[in-house]
């Protein structure tokens, strides 16, 4: 193998570049091709002439797990260590989260302590006494997948279903957790209930987790744990991420091309060659990583591979109306990370999160003001607000700015105000996407297509996620070439 085509220049394909200029001994040639004019996907940041930051997409990153240590890792070799903003566990940015229900803001517990605090929530229960319950529930017996929902109904009850996990779900996926899989979103908890019939049980006397070979020797992730953070940004927003990858690449001889919409993929598997066109010019490589929304790519196939281009064209995306809001002063009830609604509420946002709480250094640096994002729309987007290619995006801010003066009690005018249609952003894992998936892998390798599939719509819809997938991916990548 000497030549990989990257398809697709958000966080994913950046990464996988990435992972691939580390080894010029086996890769002589890495392209990458991006449909659009920017690079870095989702990840989008604006400084202010005032100087505030305002995040369009992610704006946060976790430390836990290979996720959190293998992204560090990477931020320590980009050269950004004096760039981070971390938070620790203590911080109110972190401990403190509500659910807006009934016309009011619930805190949800942030210590040990508070499991054993009863919830108006929860019908006046205890977490620990609904935890405490869970391993005399009786297991499932039918096999195959089910949903979120039908899942912790059982298990813990219709009531923290409804009030903690949907809209946690909301918030992450912007989905239905009655339409998505289980052992997609939670496989280590579904699993725990199938080795021993209790989540609880499961996760206690389970297997032990085998240790991952993909290693991580990080100052940074040396002083993350040290220092118990919680999340970590930037100091110029995570869009500085994906700009600190370019360069890199840049550096590194990787040929970065935007504008370069895929048509189509041709393989000659025989030759292990694949041939990647675009509207204008023809490209040879040995294989391609496509980093491109699942859908995107069942339509390169033209006609061909109908197996798995059925496969990756089942899932839906969900689309998120974000509404960035700039306040005069001090205006939150409650310092937080924010509060997330339940799907049964008669509200038209999915929740809204504190950025001036959690990073205050993304504040002006001159004034006392308040930032904060709305979240709307999700899998219920064109229900609400219709298509997102038509709507006027004044419809969302003034959706926003009332919801928040009932919500939070915030009467004043914005100083500022962004609002962005993020169209098919998050990949909505429904029932059956552990099993198609394995079916695609299955697939590839049967028929040896020099193809990789990373990103979003397979693994994982966090940052975190896509950057370990695509270094997993290339990682295999290179195996199997040294292999060979």
């Amino acid at each position: 193998m000497t030549s990989v085509a990257v398809i697709g220049g958000g966080i994913s394909g950046l990464s996988a570049a990435y992972y691939l200029s580390k080894a010029p001994h086996l890769v002589n040639k890495v392209v990458l091709l991006e449909g659009s004019s920017r690079l870095g996907g989702w990840l989008q940041s604006t400084r202010t002439e005032e100087g505030a930051i305002f995040e369009h997409g992610p704006r946060s990153l976790r430390v836990a797990g290979e996720p959190g240590a293998n992204i560090l890792g990477m931020a320590d070799d980009l050269g950004l260590t004096d760039q981070i903003l971390p938070v620790l566990p203590s911080h109110e940015g972190a401990k403190n989260r509500f659910i807006y229900a009934g016309g009011k803001l619930h805190k949800l517990p942030s210590n040990f302590r508070g499991l054993f605090r009863r919830y108006e929530l929860f019908a006046n229960q205890s977490p620990a006494l609904m935890g405490l319950r869970e391993p005399f529930v009786k297991g499932r017996q039918e096999e195959g997948d089910e949903s979120v929902h039908s899942f912790f109904c059982r298990r813990l009850g219709k009531q923290f279903t409804d009030n903690a996990i949907d809209p946690m779900v909301r918030g992450i996926y912007g989905g239905d957790c009655r339409q998505l899989s289980v052992q997609a979103l939670f496989p280590s908890i579904q699993q725990a209930e199938r080795r021993k019939g209790s989540i609880t049980r499961g996760l206690l006397f389970g297997p032990k987790k085998k240790e991952s070979p993909l290693k991580v020797d990080s100052e940074l992730l040396k002083k993350a744990r040290q220092e118990r953070w919680a999340l970590w940004s930037l100091k110029d927003g995570l869009e500085a991420l994906s700009n600190s990858l370019q360069e890199y690449l840049m550096k590194s001889g990787v040929e970065l091309l935007t504008d370069r919409r895929v048509e189509t993929l041709e393989f000659d598997t025989t030759n292990q060659v694949v041939q990647v066109n675009t509207l204008d010019e023809q490209l040879q490589v040995n294989h391609v990583i496509s980093a491109v929304p699942s859908q995107c790519l069942s339509q390169m196939f033209a006609g061909n591979h109908p197996i798995l281009s059925e496969n990756l064209s089942v899932n839906p995306s969900a689309t998120i109306g974000l509404v960035n809001l700039e306040f005069s002063g001090s205006v939150l009830p409650s310092e937080g990370f924010g509060y997330l609604v339940p799907s049964g509420q008669p509200e038209r946002i999915l929740g809204a999160v504190f950025d001036s709480s959690i990073f205050p250094q993304h504040n002006r640096p001159n004034s006392a003001t308040t930032r904060l994002t709305v979240m709307m729309g999700g899998t219920w987007f064109c229900e609400q607000f219709g298509d997102p290619n038509e709507v006027d995006t004044s419809l969302l801010l003034d959706v926003a700015l009332e919801t928040m003066s009932r919500h939070l009690n915030i009467t004043s005018s914005p100083l500022r105000s962004f609002t962005t249609i993020q169209k098919d952003c998050i990949p909505q894992y429904t029932l059956g996407h552990t099993d198609r998936l394995e079916q695609m892998e299955s697939y590839i390798a049967e028929k040896r297509l020099p193809l990789s599939l990373v990103g979003c719509s397979y693994r994982g819809v966090g940052v975190n996620d896509c950057v370990l997938d695509a270094r997993k991916a290339v990682t295999n990548l290179l195996k199997t070439h040294e292999r060979d």
